[in-house]
């Protein structure tokens, strides 16, 4: 068992596994973060979140890392065991809690009408938008840097522009309004 993010990359780099049972603040480096190392090395093992932090930026950015669970820490321990088995047969458990902000999201979603969605993304540069879907997607800073051939001040100035424009707060919020919008 690791004590935090960087002992947990070295359990992974040297003992064999199949699923990952994972905090999603630690020290040194958090759960997010982990996850996105994990799958930038190829590690495709099964991800399950075990938290207390159910805050919307932490829940989207790691399920969209490829997590398969996300439960809170209040979890019965009964359940807990019939969730590893759940994942480890394939399947997907999130804690009703979570399930329902999800619910609420995805119905936010819909709602968007494309003519409208095509208005607001005018506000954008291309290269702008070529930036969100990046964001959304996952990308940090330094590789949409990388992949566009920019600094990575210069990209932190495109996110900066976008935030403003669309009146967005963070990531998550850039990373919603993506998907609302048809850009993921």
């Amino acid at each position: 068992m690791a004590t935090n993010g960087r002992e947990a990359l070295e359990i992974c780099r040297n003992t064999p596994h199949n699923l990952i049972l994972l905090d999603i603040r630690m020290p040194e480096m958090d759960g997010v973060e982990f996850i996105r190392w994990l799958r930038a090395s190829g590690d495709q093992c099964k991800v399950i979140v075990l938290t207390t932090f159910d805050d919307d930026e932490y829940v989207f950015e790691a399920l969209r890392l490829g997590a398969v669970g996300y439960l809170l820490k209040d979890i019965d321990p009964e359940e807990l065991t019939k969730a590893i088995q759940t994942v480890q047969g394939g399947g997907t458990l999130i804690s009703p809690a979570i399930a329902t902000k999800l619910v609420k999201e995805v119905t936010r979603y819909r709602a968007v009408d494309p003519a409208v969605s095509k208005e607001i993304l005018a506000k954008l540069t291309p290269r702008e938008i070529d930036v969100l879907h990046r964001l959304a997607q996952g990308e940090d800073n330094r590789e949409i840097a990388s992949q566009l051939q920019l600094a990575e001040g210069t990209v932190k100035n495109y996110i900066s522009s976008i935030y403003e424009k669309l009146e967005l707060k963070d990531r998550a919020q850039a990373i919603r309004f993506a998907i609302m919008h048809g850009l993921l």
